[in-house]
């Protein structure tokens, strides 16, 4: 059925291409439709953008680790990346490509370290109840990944490259042409990597160093983006991702290799058509992924192999109401298939949406009111709701305030697998609050004039943000173990999640090309177990494992003309690593430090970067017993023509 309706979907697309006829284009139309998506953010709940021109190289848990006051439960270089937003699981955070849930259907989450950011162009973090845009599910937060188009008339080469420590090679090709009508995009990239690094030993007497084994990481994708803009009112976008990423699976500390691998293949595409008219405009989307994960453990005689088909199809639409309340829909359907040696047989499942939301801008009241409602299966999900405002206090002073519910449905694992799948467990239910100031001030700070060097001109601007949080959640899913030997998901508990998030952001920048940035960062997090299906009261009011309660973030940045510097630290709690609290994990604070060189040859760019990671040799754990390598480093080189 899903396929004969992506067929026909196809078909039609194709006709109305063929159909439409071409007009006089315009500049500004066109910038126009490669920048505005139809649904918008909640501008009334936090959200943060995280992409620089830095991250290319990176993979999206380098990013977010480094950047921005989440965490991420990192199993060593090149290897498992969870996210964990605001106290709540991988699970509880959503990720979307281009609008389209990435989230694996059987385990309900997403690996960050197969997320090179070479092919996204725009990624944003959204807290709770922004999550619900695109789709349910994100109790914490989601991740938002765009491909946005960057329409450059002509030809355009880009070739980057990386060596790192530890046999860490980074290729990446990107070639471009852009017309009128047509925009192309072509991005290959390679990576490699031995990472056999040395490590502090903590399992044995006087903690010897030892060498990180069966560490090997090999992964190449390539990327196709394709722009059409049939008329000055509308506007086709294509992209078609690969990706192919083998790593071998180092042991535990302690451990002996089990010379254990996985294989990753993953297949994301989807094809756009957004239509600006007069009083409305609209974006219909249709989109394929496939994946496949193999993993080999030959000496216990272990091998699951997981496939995954996954069909969706949206429908966007965004109108005024009225002519000031602005009003945006959507729609959406996905088909997923799945075959995996955990099930008895090959299991299904369908879920459909419709999205409402309805904004207005009054003189110093902004508001959102959103709802949504999904069905899964034949069973109807409990409907979503928030509301959210922003009111100008004056003095540069503003504040902000919003509520929204929220639920997960269990995956797939959860349900069928064999043995231990539990097919009568109840979604997670959850909701969240937050209350939060703004300050923000842009200044001249003086003007000099010298007859020699001529006018001296300087800007600053400040920043700051202080928002407080609380979120339950009720019916937490967990896995336990059973007295038959094997492990089974039940509702085990509530969770409730309450915190402050603070950031101060200042720029001081001249007409002289010299420019100071820094920002700071810093979240408290108090995430306890509130109660237990099993009665487990000695564990109530504990901190969730692997939840620290203070993080920070500290970035410095100075540069001057063609030249530039870098500094960033990083503070981490400990983390408690057992539901009783009586083992964790130590505080951390490691830091990296950069510098790069831009040479300017009008027609050609050429920029030279060299970077420290882990700048003072710290040894310290993200995940218990999984080492991370002490000082590193790489250099880089980017050239653009």
């Amino acid at each position: 059925m899903y396929k004969k309706w992506l067929k026909n979907s196809v078909l039609i697309f194709i006709f109305l291409t063929g159909k439409i006829s071409f007009s006089q284009l315009k500049s500004d139309t066109l910038k126009e439709f490669v920048k505005e998506e139809v649904l918008s953010n909640l501008n009334t709940f936090s959200k943060v953008s995280l992409l620089d021109s830095n991250s290319q190289f990176l993979s999206l848990n380098e990013v977010l680790e480094s950047s921005f006051p989440v965490y991420v439960k990192n199993y060593g270089k090149g290897q498992l990346a969870t996210l964990s937003i605001r106290g709540n699981g991988a699970s509880q955070t959503q990720l979307f490509w281009n609008g389209f849930k990435m989230n694996s259907p059987t385990l309900g989450q997403t690996d960050l370290s197969l997320i090179p950011l070479f092919f996204i162009s725009e990624v944003n973090l959204n807290y709770s109840g922004a999550s619900s845009i695109d789709g349910s599910g994100g109790i914490g937060g989601s991740i938002q990944l765009a491909n946005k188009l960057n329409w450059k008339k002509g030809i355009h080469v880009g070739i980057l490259q990386e060596f790192a420590s530890f046999s860490n090679f980074t290729t990446g090709l990107g070639f471009s042409f852009g017309g009128k009508r047509f925009y192309h995009q072509l991005k290959i990239l390679h990576q490699k990597g031995v990472n056999e690094f040395e490590f502090v030993d903590l399992s044995k007497l006087n903690n010897p160093l030892n060498t990180q084994e069966n560490n090997k990481l090999k992964q190449f994708g390539a990327q196709y983006e394709l722009g059409i803009q049939l008329n000055n009112k509308n506007l086709i976008q294509s992209t078609l991702l690969l990706f192919d990423s083998y790593r071998e699976l180092p042991p535990i500390i302690g451990g002996v290799s089990n010379r254990e691998t996985q294989g990753d293949k993953n297949l994301k595409s989807f094809v756009s058509w957004k239509s600006f008219q007069n009083k409305f405009k609209s974006d219909f989307r249709i989109s394929f992924f496939q994946e496949s994960m193999n993993y080999t453990d030959s000496i216990s005689s272990i091998f699951s192999d997981v496939k995954i088909k996954t069909y969706q199809g949206q429908y966007r639409i965004k109108f005024n109401l009225l002519k000031k309340i602005k009003m945006e829909a959507s729609a959406q359907s996905s088909y997923s298939e799945v075959s995996s040696n955990g099930f008895e047989s090959n299991k299904k499942r369908n879920e459909s949406g419709v999205y409402m939301k309805a904004s207005q801008e009054l003189k110093k009241l902004n508001y959102d009111l959103f709802a949504r409602q999904e069905l899964v299966g034949d069973k109807l999900s409990p409907l979503v709701y928030g509301a959210g405002l922003n009111y100008n206090l004056g003095n540069k002073f503003g504040l902000k305030g919003n509520y929204s519910t929220n639920y997960r449905v269990p995956t797939l694992n959860d349900l069928y697998w064999n043995p231990g799948g539990n097919e009568k467990l109840n979604p997670e239910r959850g909701w969240t609050a937050e209350l939060g100031i703004d300050f923000s001030n842009s200044k001249r700070v003086y003007e000099a004039n010298k007859i020699e060097k001529g006018n001296k001109t300087a800007y600053q601007k400040l920043n700051f943000g202080l928002t407080g949080f609380f979120n339950q959640t009720n019916n937490w899913i967990q896995w336990q173990p059973t007295d038959f030997g094997y492990w089974e998901p039940i509702n085990l508990k509530s969770i409730e999640n309450k915190g402050v998030e603070a950031s101060i952001k200042y720029r001081f920048s001249t007409n002289r090309k010299s420019k100071i940035t820094s920002s700071l960062f810093y979240a408290f997090t108090d995430s306890k177990n509130k109660s237990f299906s099993t009665g487990n009261d000695e564990l109530k009011d504990k901190q969730t494992v692997y939840v620290p309660k203070h993080k920070a973030t500290l970035f410095l940045s100075y540069s001057y003309k063609k030249l530039s510097f870098t500094y960033s630290q990083f503070y981490n709690s400990r983390v408690f690593i057992d539901a009783s609290n009586s083992a964790y994990l130590p505080h951390y604070f490691p830091a990296n430090a950069g510098v790069d060189y831009l040479i300017d040859f009008k027609q050609i760019k050429l920029r030279l970067g060299f970077k420290v990671i882990n700048l003072y040799n710290e040894q310290y754990h993200v995940t218990a017993n999984r080492p991370i390598p002490g000082r590193n480093y790489s250099v880089t080189l980017k050239l653009n023509f």
